[in-house]
């Protein structure tokens, strides 16, 4: 039986050998470092490390109440240590190899160390409040805690933008007024309100070029990265703006909110019936005396890692009927299907983006579809017009 070849893609400007290198080396790093995080929690709980550290903080803390904060800065902090050579060599030194970034090794560390400083604020606290619950409600705290999902991710969606990424970047209004004006123009016609249109200094970590809304009401805003200002043409902006739009005007934000929630719900659950036994039987090796035991925290990340495992297929599917209908509401609304191709291959040219990525890395990794297929959809759409259908 002749095995079928797949057709060579070709893309205007794209190094598509070198795209699906560039590619084959992200999967591998995500498979590394997927194992090594596994391994890493396995080792925490297992050796009985865990529950060391639970008893090293109650000791080394005045206040009882502060053990459990304790406990998980101390291990977000010995987790971002053991996770960053491996961050540096598989994401900053790769991206450099592949000219994706220019970066310096100082400017790297910079924001790793702004990036841990956040997830303290955010990862201990919460957290904490998460442990505080499980103690207090322990028949029904998965469903107490999964019902605060949708309101913690949609508070994080809309001011991360706005109060936790000028901690790495500079943001101002957007220079060149010509390009203001199409952009105000492109919301205008999509029926979302815009308060400002911004610029930020994306060069500074990658070349990759980006555009996303931020803030809420009155303060929403358009961010364009510089990367795309300076290396697509104006028509080729508004096609990514216009997919944006798209998102706000179909209410994306909170479709992909309700159903973060909803898989948060079934990760809930799962940790609610898998947790408590594994604990039960693994206690005489790790320590670990329930799952209200903050020592218990590593033995979550896995079944974390498990319910992920399995989730991620299903996010990525949804993700990807929902970036379909974007691109057909862009095309739609600038009227311009060759220009949104265009811009599709620059996209891919500027990123390294595989354009026809085997099977199953879509299924289980792609939020969006493969450029290929987002390119031949945009050339369908401009025959389609010229068909008068």
């Amino acid at each position: 039986m002749a095995v079928k070849q797949r057709r060579p893609v070709d893309i205007p400007g794209l190094d598509v050998p070198k795209a699906k290198r560039y590619s084959r080396t992200r999967l591998a790093v995500l498979l590394i470092s997927m194992a090594w995080s596994v391994t890493r929690l396995a080792w925490l709980a297992f050796s009985g490390r865990s529950a060391r550290l639970r008893d090293a903080t109650r000791q080394a803390v005045p206040d009882p109440r502060l053990a459990t904060p304790a406990y998980l800065a101390v291990a977000s902090l010995v987790s971002w240590l053991t996770e960053l050579p491996l961050a540096y060599v598989g994401g900053h030194l790769v991206e450099r190899r592949f000219g994706l970034t220019k970066q310096s090794d100082r400017g790297w560390l910079g924001d790793q160390v702004k990036g841990l400083l956040v997830v303290l604020a955010l990862q201990v606290p919460s957290t904490s409040a998460a442990y505080v619950v499980i103690r207090r409600r322990p028949r029904d705290w998965w469903l107490v805690l999964a019902s605060g999902i949708v309101p913690l991710v949609a508070v994080l969606s809309h001011l991360a933008p706005v109060l936790i990424m000028p901690l790495f970047n500079k943001f101002e209004p957007l220079r060149d007024r010509d390009l203001d004006r199409r952009v105000r123009d492109l919301a205008a016609r999509a029926g979302v309100p815009i308060a400002d249109v911004f610029q930020m200094d994306m060069s500074r970590q990658t070349e990759k070029p980006n555009a996303f809304f931020a803030g809420l009401g009155n303060t929403k805003r358009v961010v364009l990265s510089d990367t795309l200002i300076e290396r697509f043409e104006p028509a080729q902006v508004e096609a990514v703006v216009a997919h944006e739009l798209g998102h706000q005007a179909n209410g994306d934000i909170w479709r992909l909110i309700a159903f973060t929630g909803g898989i948060g719900f079934g990760a809930a659950y799962a940790v609610y019936r898998l947790v408590p036994p594994f604990v039960q039987r693994t206690e005489r090796r790790t320590g670990v005396r329930g799952i209200e035991d903050v020592a218990s925290f590593p033995l979550l990340g896995l079944v974390m890692v498990l319910t992920g495992f399995v989730a991620t297929p299903v996010q990525s599917a949804f993700s990807r009927a929902i970036e379909r209908r974007t691109d057909r509401f862009a095309m739609q609304l600038t009227g311009d299907g060759l220009s949104y191709a265009s811009t599709m291959a620059r996209l891919a040219s500027q990123s390294l983006a595989d354009p026809d990525p085997p099977a199953p890395v879509v299924f289980f990794l792609y939020s969006h579809p493969p450029i290929a297929e987002r390119i031949a959809a945009a050339h369908s759409f401009t025959e389609a017009r010229d068909r008068g259908l």
